[in-house]
């Protein structure tokens, strides 16, 4: 007689994590139109940015698999290149009604605004059984990130920049692993509060002429006109400081249950529809309308209402029409075995993703 395996319990900590990163993705799409207006918005953007996409890239990492088979292969069609596709034509189509043309990003074979995180996110997993098998498998994808940033063709084609810039992010999560913070200490909780307070304090004392492009991971050295050494050491610097400014708030949000988890095991519906949410606000005047005000008013409705879209698209609700009219009839098309992307986003560990992230 045999017995079914256990299914593994979810890790709410990390489900909890990933709700408050998810938040910070919207939080920061929806100010970040209006942050060369006002220091504080421009402040809270940029401390925001310093560590939330190298975070939910390193997390991404943690529950990705280094080998490479049939079902990993399957799961990772389901969960990753069906939303891709299926929201590439949704936003694009929604641009020719809206403008009666393709986005931008089509014009520079680009995904589709927070879609470059999907298509990084493929890249990133289709490289990891080769880098897993390397001794030194982060420090070469930093030194390719490097190099790659010399180059003038590098930036939003493909979402190449983005690949390569997080793609050590990536790996470091994986080598981490998913129990990373589940030591807790009382010396080490002190350091990460400190560091993370630090950094907030740091991001309000930045000059208004600080060049914020560097935080987006698209532009390259050309671009930022730092096409030398200094660039480079530049570069290196901020990958040590997002990785302990990111490490740290993580450690802090892994140490009480936040009751967020439904949200983040659903933070796949809230990276693709919430650029939706937003293009509806644009183009009614609402978030106009909410910047007409002084900072600390617009901040607390800024808040709010990314709380609120946070909410509605993590929603099951949400989830079960995505997949009903969206995910599952394009995974039908691109699987043959038709594996249902219902029970593939299940069991999976989602992952997310400006005009850009």
């Amino acid at each position: 007689m045999t017995t079914s395996p256990i299914p593994k319990a979810r890790n709410l900590s990390i489900d909890n994590i990933k709700a408050v990163l998810i938040f910070l993705v919207v939080f920061g799409h929806l100010i970040e139109i209006y942050v060369g207006e006002d220091h504080v918005l421009r402040s809270v953007w940029v401390f925001v940015y310093s560590f939330h996409m190298p975070m939910f890239a390193l997390m991404s990492g943690m529950f990705s698999k280094a080998q490479w088979d049939d079902k990993n292969a399957t799961q990772l069609i389901s969960t990753v290149l069906v939303p891709l596709i299926g929201f590439e034509i949704i936003y694009e189509a929604t641009e020719f009604f809206l403008k009666g043309n393709l986005s931008v990003y089509a014009g520079l074979v680009a995904p589709y605004w927070m879609l470059w995180y999907l298509l990084s996110l493929l890249c990133w997993r289709l490289l990891l059984p080769l880098f897993s098998r390397m001794q030194f498998g982060v420090m070469l994808a930093v030194a390719l990130s490097l190099a790659g940033s010399y180059s003038e063709h590098a930036g939003y084609f493909l979402g190449v920049s983005r690949t390569l810039i997080f793609f050590p992010y990536f790996l470091l999560g994986w080598k981490l692993g998913a129990n990373v913070f589940s030591v807790k200490k009382n010396e080490r909780l002190v350091l990460s509060a400190v560091i993370v307070v630090a950094a907030l304090i740091g991001s309000f004392m930045l000059k208004n002429d600080f060049d914020y492009r560097w935080l987006y991971g698209s532009y390259s050295l050309h671009r930022l006109e730092m096409a030398n050494l200094t660039g480079s050491m530049y570069q290196l610097l901020q990958y040590a400081a997002s990785t302990v400014i990111g490490l740290s708030v993580l450690y802090l949000l892994a140490q009480k249950e936040l009751g967020l988890a439904n949200i983040g095991k659903r933070s796949i519906y809230v990276l693709v529809w919430h650029g939706m949410a937003l293009i509806i606000l644009q183009e009614t005047g609402v978030l106009r309308a909410i910047f007409k005000h002084e900072n600390t008013i617009a901040l607390t409705v800024s808040a709010l209402v990314s709380l609120a879209i946070t909410w509605v698209c993590a929603h099951e609700k949400t989830e079960l029409l995505t997949k009903r009219f969206i995910l599952n009839p394009l995974s039908w098309l691109l699987i043959p075995q038709a594996a249902p992307i219902s029970a593939a986003i299940a069991t999976e560990q989602d992952k997310p993703v400006q005009q850009e992230p």
